[in-house]
This record gives C-alpha cells, sequence and structure tokens, in this order.
C-alpha cells in the first residue's frame, strides 16, 4: 500500500492494480472514496479494454483472444517506479499472462500527484512493439453519495461544463453492449442531471463528452464538492448498482467503449473509441479530481 500526504488530503493506493482507494480529508477524516461490500472495487484502472468483449474475445490480425469484461490491468500487481510524500508512479509492464491475452510489448504507468486541494492522475502508455497497438483506457473511481453522510443521494447532482445545450447519450443494449445508437439525453437539463437510482436500472450510462471539460459532483445539502476535470478523455460514463440503492456512485472518464453487440468478436483496430498507438510512441492522458467544500456553514 503506497501513502500520500499533505495538509488537505491523505490518499492511499493499491498496488494490486494500482487503483486508488482511500482519500480523506485532513480536517474531518472523510473518505470520499467508496469502500462497502456490495461492490468491492475502489477505483480500478481500465485497459486495454473497456467493458465486456463480444465471446470475452476479439480480433487482431486473423487471430483470436481472450480478453476479460475490463481488461487486465486492475488483476496484476504493478510495480512502485518512484515515490515522494505527495507523488507515486507505478508501472505495469508486459508479460507472459498479458501477451496471452495482448500481443504487444508494452509498459502502462500511473502517477498520482497532490497539489492542495487536488488529486492528479497522469498515464503513460507505451509502446514498445514494432506494430501499431490498439488499446483503450479508463478510470472508474467510485465515491461516496451522499458525501460525509450529508442528505441522501437523491439530493445529488452533475453539473457539466462548459454549458452544453444537449449531451449525447450513446446507446446500450443489451447490457453491457453498446447498440451503436446516439441521442441527446432529456435527463440533462441546462448541463445539470439530477441524480437517482432508478436511472441505472438499465445499467451504466455513456455520454459523450468531446465538448465537455469538467463535471461537478455536489448537492445543496453539503459544503463538500467533488470535480473531474477529463478534456483528455472523449467519454464519460455513470455507474451505480443495478436496481439497487447502494450509496457510492462511479465518474468514469473513458479513452474508449464498450463492445457494440455482435455475434462475432470485434475487430479491435476497427473499433469504435479506440486508440493506436504507433511504434515505439507514448500517449499520455491526464484527469484531475479536485476534493473540496465550499465557504459557509451546511444548509
Amino acid at each position: 500500500m503506497i501513502k500520500l500526504k499533505n495538509r488537505y488530503l491523505t490518499v492511499e493506493i493499491d498496488n494490486m492494480g494500482a487503483q486508488l482507494t482511500h482519500v480523506i480529508d485532513q480536517p474531518s477524516g472523510y473518505d470520499y472514496i467508496w469502500n462497502g461490500q456490495a461492490w468491492q472495487r475502489h477505483a480500478p484502472i481500465l485497459f486495454p479494454a473497456i467493458g465486456k468483449s463480444n465471446q470475452d474475445s476479439y480480433a487482431l490480425e486473423g487471430q483470436i483472444y481472450s480478453m476479460p469484461q475490463h481488461g487486465f490491468a486492475r488483476d496484476f500487481d504493478w510495480q512502485k517506479v518512484s515515490q515522494s510524500e505527495t507523488t507515486a508512479k507505478l508501472e505495469l509492464k508486459a508479460n507472459e499472462q498479458t501477451k496471452r491475452m495482448f500481443p504487444f510489448d508494452f509498459t502502462l504507468q500511473v502517477e498520482y500527484e497532490l497539489k492542495d486541494h487536488q488529486l492528479l492522475t497522469t498515464y503513460y502508455v507505451i509502446n514498445h512493439d514494432e506494430r501499431r497497438m490498439p488499446y483503450a483506457l479508463g478510470s472508474h473511481p467510485a465515491f461516496n453519495v451522499p458525501i460525509d453522510n450529508d442528505g441522501i443521494f437523491e439530493d445529488y447532482h452533475l453539473t457539466f461544463s462548459p454549458h452544453q445545450k444537449q449531451i449525447q447519450r450513446l446507446g446500450v443494449n443489451p447490457v453491457p453492449f453498446r447498440d451503436g445508437k446516439k441521442a441527446p439525453w432529456e435527463a440533462i437539463k441546462n448541463s445539470e442531471l439530477a441524480l437517482n437510482h432508478e436511472m441505472f436500472n438499465d445499467g451504466l450510462i455513456i455520454l459523450d463528452a468531446k465538448k465537455i471539460d469538467s463535471v461537478v459532483l455536489g448537492s445543496t445539502q453539503t459544503a463538500h464538492e467533488v470535480k473531474l476535470n477529463f478534456k483528455d478523455f472523449p467519454y464519460l460514463t455513470l455507474w451505480t448498482m443495478e436496481n439497487r440503492a447502494e450509496p457510492f456512485l462511479c465518474i468514469e472518464p473513458f479513452a474508449g467503449l464498450p463492445d457494440q453487440a455482435a455475434e462475432e468478436p470485434t475487430d479491435w483496430k476497427n473499433k469504435k473509441g479506440n486508440n493506436l498507438l504507433e511504434p515505439l510512441e507514448t500517449q499520455t492522458l491526464t484527469y484531475s479530481i479536485e476534493f473540496k467544500q465550499q465557504g459557509g456553514a451546511r444548509q
């Protein structure tokens, strides 16, 4: 376990999957990150796949490879590259197990950095191979909602910036696959989405976020606010457990998409949302989470 700390926040990171497990507000001791039993993950890193693949497999250069849901990065022990009081970098390198699922020589690194009330997360995807490498990368952080037991889930809303007249939602059917459709989501009004558990009964919600820079989770019932800045990521997914009332919400920046439903495995070099990394190149993607308390007493 790796711990980062400054005067405002304490952050803990698990070497297994390099996932964020705790972000604790120093003054109050409140943890922003979900650690409940109903869903026993916290903020997994999704690589090199997002979502479930058709037949749990994909096609590449005429061959079929098995791929577990959300890829395999979350299920490996990552190695620590460096650490200071407020920063840590971990990495996962290709090995015999990964190459059976993903036949590339790669390095995936994640760097966490605390800056005042903000946690920056930077991913470095490095292709050591001599051929173009297709991949998807996503972050899956789960936040406690309500925050610090202020109010209930239905008191909370998401506010998207910059202001959009319409925000497009990608069709998901059958869950968890896409259906290839996209349409304005009428639940978002004036760039704001009022939360309720029922909207997740049909599964994950994928938004086209190419024109969105940030989203804020907040409520009139709390002084706490969580803001994600994710300009490098073209999609944003929202999820909590279907047909349940568990007190958490995943707000997930995605550079990639789940498969569109089909009878055959998807060709990854032509898959919508996939990134194509040139030989010996590196791609860097960054997003940040700001954990703030607004001035004044709670309402």
